[in-house]
């Protein structure tokens, strides 16, 4: 198991070095912690219901993916995440202020240090990750 863990982290660490080397032509509002899909984008409505089973479903993309540098409560904590500069987001603080658009659109296109997705999942894939982040991580303050 421990094996496992340490190829994933290097695996993410790699994937990010990469993604850190690669010129972004994407014109996004950056803001201090944060970044912000393009408008449309952002205006998407989500395509998934956001019910249990799609929550449940993001949930274990969510485990496999995102809580290597996010953190299994979303907070931006996680294990990879403390070497990345910029920190990964604390999704629980973020989630209420951004829209299913701009969640789908970040996760699906990435920006350095985190990686686009949209290679790796399905689109109703990242609408289920999206479901789960927005509707079911803890929402419980640190």
């Amino acid at each position: 198991m421990s094996r496992i863990y340490v190829v994933a982290v290097l695996s993410v660490l790699t994937i990010t070095a990469s993604a850190a080397a690669a010129v972004d032509g994407k014109k996004t509002a950056v803001h201090l912690d944060h970044w912000m899909a393009p408008g449309d984008a952002a205006k998407r409505p989500n395509p998934v219901k956001p019910n249990g089973a799609s929550i449940a479903r993001g949930k274990e993309l969510f485990e496999a993916n995102c809580v290597v540098c996010h953190g299994p409560s979303g907070r931006g904590d996680g294990p990879a995440g403390t070497a990345l500069q910029p920190r990964p987001a604390d999704l629980v603080r973020m989630a209420p202020s951004h829209s299913d658009g701009d969640f789908a659109w970040k996760i699906s296109e990435g920006r350095s240090p985190m990686p686009a997705f949209k290679a790796n999942l399905s689109e109703s894939q990242i609408w289920d990750l999206v479901n789960y982040v927005k509707r079911g991580l803890p929402s419980k303050k640190k």
